[in-house]
């Protein structure tokens, strides 16, 4: 597998594969849905004439671009450290969409109910609540996601 878009293609699907893992037993029954929702955004963002399909050349001119994206240092090739901040870049963006998504008042905070559009989340909401004051904000939801997945800032 000397190709670097196959590669990327691969591990990006074993990057996804990990996060799902990650998700709390709670969300067990919900990681259909997060499955489904992910596939519904990576087949939006590699349709790029938006015909309802995806040729072999919007596939590798998705997962080349993500390779350069986060090749960091423009060397052509993938170190593990390059990997590792791409996955968590990529991660931190799906979560601020998923935030976004689910932030039906557009307030800035997730109230309970908006929570459960955001599998998993809602089992941990008094957890992710640090302030406990009924409502999640960003940061919350960002420092949550970070401890769940051992990140140190």
């Amino acid at each position: 597998m000397t190709n670097p878009v196959h590669f990327l293609a691969v591990v990006s699907c074993c990057a996804l594969s990990a996060t799902w893992a990650h998700a709390e037993p709670k969300a067990h029954d919900m990681r259909g849905t997060l499955h489904e929702q992910a596939i519904d955004r990576h087949f939006k963002e590699m349709d790029a004439n938006d015909d309802g399909t995806i040729t072999k050349a919007e596939f590798d001119d998705f997962h080349t671009k993500h390779f350069q994206d986060i090749d960091s240092n423009k060397d052509g090739k993938l170190t593990r450290e390059e990997m590792r901040e791409g996955h968590k870049e990529k991660q931190e963006k799906s979560m601020a969409i998923r935030f976004d998504e689910a932030d039906a008042n557009h307030d800035g905070a997730l109230s309970r109910d908006e929570a459960e559009k955001m599998p998993g989340l809602s089992g941990r909401f008094g957890r992710t609540d640090a302030n406990k004051d009924g409502k999640l904000s960003r940061e919350e939801v960002e420092n949550s996601m970070k401890r769940m997945r051992g990140y140190r800032e």
